[in-house]
């Protein structure tokens, strides 16, 4: 009766060990299921120059075209945060002799920008002048996280001249009615 007992007992061993033995084994031969593929995280993509802005900013005479495609350059410049591509919008020369300053602290104090607008009118004076009015509605993030963003609303009178092309663009801004709109803080 006690061999029958060691033979059991000896068994039940082989049983309970037997499949924690060949379950590592069978785990090496059968990789795990594939995961499914993850998203890349996407990469803000760099929006391409409007080829109808481009040209209507190389016109010679002020039209509709220019001013629309003036605004949206201003716009998608400062929501890109570049000031070398903002100051290319204005004639900063005749703008005053405070105008880059004010320009660099905005930049430095700002980390983001979001100007709406809403032209109201046009005007053509010859050739190579403008006068757009317009309704801007400009909200600014500062740099310091724990401060509130700056929104302001105000028409502005912007007069415009074709001049000397700077960075694809002959119309810039040489005038402003309010004249520290953009760059105020």
């Amino acid at each position: 009766m006690k061999p029958t007992l060691a033979v059991f007992q000896l068994i039940l061993a082989t049983a309970c060990i037997l499949p924690l033995a060949v379950t590592p084994a069978l785990a090496q031969d059968n990789p795990p299921a594939p995961q499914p593929p993850q998203a890349k995280p996407e990469t803000p993509k760099i929006p391409r120059p409007d080829m109808a802005d481009e040209s209507a900013l190389q016109q010679t005479t002020f039209s509709r075209a220019v001013a629309d495609a003036l605004l949206r350059r201003l716009a998608e410049n400062l929501r890109g945060h570049s000031r070398s591509l903002t100051a290319s919008d204005f004639d900063t020369a005749r703008l005053g002799p405070y105008f880059e300053q004010h320009m660099d602290a905005a930049f430095t104090y700002y980390e983001s920008f979001h100007l709406y607008y809403k032209i109201i009118q046009i005007t053509g004076d010859g050739e190579a002048k403008g006068t757009i009015i317009a309704d801007f509605d400009l909200e600014s993030r500062p740099v310091q996280s724990d401060l509130n963003p700056r929104r302001q609303h105000a028409r502005l009178r912007l007069e415009l001249e074709r001049g000397t092309p700077v960075r694809g663009n002959a119309w810039h801004i040489v005038a402003m009615d309010p004249e520290h709109f953009f760059f105020e803080y």
